[in-house]
């Protein structure tokens, strides 16, 4: 365990890295206005071209250093997420920076800031889930809609609906390159040390499977601009987040 917060053994929020994560995507790839988009995106990074992805996922996850939990809690493995991400450059490279991530458990949200992620509590992630012994659902094809949503409070923060029109391969999803982030955590007092750190998620074992391609439409409270979708996506995927490394 990490012991965050500073308890030992069971009660610590968070168990010590690498994670494995499994998730279930419905992505909507769009692009905003970068007036806009600017203001989302601290230094020292910037916006490129005004791509951007908005999607809701559900997500499977364990920790190397407790892998039974899985077993023998589940309810720690389990949690939904919603995302807005932005095409951004950083000295020459480009990459994904995420203004703002909705989960719906503790323990994904005090994971995610110690990495540097911008992660918020949703009240509600919802998502479409199809099941194969379901006799009014049909497998994913040709025509199938999707949707999701995520609230917070008395708003819904963003929602999507994807409908599918073909099968596709993993290269099919657009490029983005690596995922950034910043490490924050302001003083509150002139005694205080601070932290404010760009840094790389650092990711490995990255696969995809069972894309499926077609259009999207998106909307969003958090200010991106004016909306031009480009292209709907649902597919799986899996990772292991080792860490993030801080960039020079």
């Amino acid at each position: 365990m990490l012991d965050h917060p500073l308890v030992p053994g069971p009660t610590s929020a968070i168990e010590e890295g690498p994670w494995h994560y499994g998730a279930d995507y419905i992505a909507v790839y769009f692009r905003g206005e970068k007036s806009a988009l600017a203001d989302l995106i601290p230094k020292p990074f910037g916006v490129t071209d005004g791509l951007c992805v908005g999607y809701v996922s559900e997500i499977i996850s364990v920790a190397e250093s407790g892998l039974e939990i899985a077993a023998d809690r589940p309810d720690r493995t389990v949690y939904q997420e919603a995302a807005v991400g932005v095409k951004c450059e950083y000295m020459g490279r480009t990459g994904l920076y995420f203004p703002v991530m909705w989960v719906t458990t503790e323990w994904s949200l005090l994971r995610g800031l110690l990495n540097g992620y911008q992660k918020r509590l949703a009240d509600r992630i919802s998502m479409t889930k199809l099941h194969p012994l379901n006799p009014g659902m049909k497998p994913v094809s040709a025509g199938c809609t999707f949707g999701g949503f995520c609230v917070k409070g008395p708003e819904r923060t963003m929602s999507l609906r994807v409908v599918v029109e073909r099968q596709g391969a993993p290269d099919d999803l657009p490029p983005f390159g690596p995922v950034f982030g910043m490490r924050v955590f302001p003083k509150t007092d002139g005694s205080q040390g601070s932290v404010s750190e760009p840094v790389e998620v650092a990711k490995a074992n990255s696969r995809v499977a069972d894309v499926w391609l077609g259009t999207g439409s998106l909307a969003t409270t958090l200010d991106v601009g004016r909306v031009e979708p480009i292209s709907g996506a649902v597919y799986r995927s899996g990772f292991t987040i080792l860490g993030s490394k801080a960039l020079k």
